[in-house]
C-alpha cells in the first residue's frame, strides 16, 4: 500500500514569534483576510490588523460571529481556536488562496492539519479533508501562557490520543487521515508526542498557571500543536476520535467539554477496548491529575443503555476512524466497555 506523510510548509513557535514574523505573513500578498472571532479580535486581532496595515498590507477582517465579507483576498489568516481554524482553512481551500494559521492556545492540533471539522447546530456532521496543508503556522507562546489552563490539559489529551490510535491503525494494517498507510516518520512522531506529554505536562500546566514561558511549557504546545497534529494526520485515527464524533453527533452541546476534555474519556475507553490495563492505569492517573473527564458524568451527560448503544453503533461509520483503522473491536465489545464508564446506573 502506498505510504503518504503531510505536514505545513512551515512552522514557527517562541516568544512574540507573531509580532517577529509579519513580513512572513505579507510575503504571501498585501490582500488579506483575517477569521476570527470577537473575543479574540479584540485580544489579539486588531492590533495584528492595524500592524500588518502599517507595513502595507491591506487586512479586512471575518469575524465568525457575523456574514463573511465578500472583499477579495490572496491568503487567509485564521486566528483563535479550533472553529476559526476550522473555517479560514475551509475558505482558504475553497477559494484556492494561502492559509497562515495563528493559534490562541495549545488546545488542539487543528492549526497543523489539512482537516476541518464540520458541525451543524452543535452536532458533529463530517470531516472534510483538503489538498494542501497550511503554508504557514506561527504559535506564539507569548499569547498562548495567557490562554486558560483547561485549554492546555484539553490539548494534552487530545495529544495523548495520538500514538495510540495510531498504533491502532498500524497493527491493524490501516490506512491514515489520507487514505494511505502511515510512514515511519509518522509513527515516531506519534511517539515523541507521547513521550514529552508524560514527561512535561503537569510541569507545563503549572507554569501556565504561573503564566511563565519555561522549557516544558514549550515542548508541551509542540507536542498539542505540531507532533500531534502531524501525528494524528499521517499516522491515523481510530477508536478514540470515532467515540468521540458519535458522541457529539448525538448529544451536540449537551456535553459539557470541549473537544480534548471528550477525547480524554474516550482515550480511556479505546484502552480498555483493546485490553491495554497497565497503559489504562497509566493514563487515567495522569488525566485525574490534569482534572481531566474520565465519566461521562463529568461531561455532564447521563446516559442510558440505549444511548450508549446508539454511540456504539455511530462510532462504526464506514467513514470514521474505528474502520479506516481496521481495528478488531466489535460494536458490542465497545458497547459493554462504555457502560462502565457511567457513575449512575439504571435499576
Amino acid at each position: 500500500m502506498e505510504k503518504v506523510f503531510v505536514s505545513p510548509m512551515t512552522y514557527r513557535q517562541g516568544k512574540n514569534v507573531l509580532w517577529n514574523h509579519l513580513n512572513d505573513i505579507l510575503a504571501f500578498g498585501q490582500k488579506g483576510l483575517l477569521v476570527t472571532d470577537q473575543f479574540v479580535y479584540q485580544m489579539v486581532g486588531e492590533r495584528l490588523l492595524e500592524e500588518l496595515t502599517v507595513q502595507g498590507g491591506q487586512i479586512t477582517k471575518w469575524l465568525v460571529e457575523e456574514e463573511r465579507t465578500a472583499a477579495d483576498f490572496d491568503y487567509v489568516i485564521a486566528l483563535g481556536g479550533g472553529r476559526a481554524i476550522d473555517l479560514g482553512k475551509a475558505l482558504a481551500f475553497e477559494t484556492s488562496s494561502c492559509c497562515i494559521v495563528v493559534p490562541t492556545s495549545a488546545s488542539t492540533d487543528a492549526p497543523t492539519s489539512r482537516i476541518s471539522v464540520k458541525y451543524q447546530d452543535g452536532y458533529f456532521a463530517k470531516y472534510d479533508y483538503y489538498a494542501q496543508s497550511p503554508d504557514l503556522v506561527l504559535v506564539d507562546t507569548a499569547i498562548l501562557i495567557e490562554s486558560p489552563v483547561h485549554f492546555l490539559t484539553a490539548g494534552i489529551a487530545d495529544g495523548l490520543s495520538t500514538s495510540i490510535e495510531a498504533r491502532t491503525v498500524r497493527e491493524n494494517s490501516g490506512v491514515n487521515t489520507l487514505g494511505a498507510a502511515p510512514t515511519l516518520a509518522a509513527e515516531a512522531i506519534a511517539e515523541k508526542c507521547r513521550e514529552v506529554l508524560f514527561e512535561h505536562a503537569e510541569a507545563a500546566v503549572e507554569a501556565n498557571k504561573r503564566h511563565e514561558i519555561t522549557p516544558a511549557f514549550e515542548a508541551v504546545v509542540e507536542a498539542n500543536t505540531l507532533l500531534s497534529g502531524i501525528g494524528f494526520e499521517s499516522g491515523g485515527l481510530s477508536i478514540a476520535h470515532a467515540l468521540h464524533n458519535a458522541m457529539v453527533s448525538l448529544w451536540g452541546r449537551e456535553i459539557k467539554g470541549s473537544h480534548g476534555q471528550i477525547i480524554a474519556l474516550t482515550t480511556l475507553q479505546q484502552l480498555q477496548i483493546e485490553g491495554r490495563e497497565e497503559e489504562l492505569r497509566k493514563y487515567r492517573t495522569l488525566f485525574e491529575r490534569l482534572n481531566l473527564p474520565i465519566t461521562y458524568e463529568a461531561l455532564s451527560i447521563f446516559p442510558s443503555a440505549e444511548e450508549l448503544e446508539k454511540v456504539a453503533e455511530l462510532a462504526f461509520s464506514p467513514e470514521d476512524g474505528i474502520i479506516r483503522s481496521q481495528s478488531l473491536a466489535t460494536e458490542e465489545e465497545v458497547f459493554k466497555t462504555l457502560l462502565t464508564f457511567r457513575k449512575t446506573r439504571e435499576i
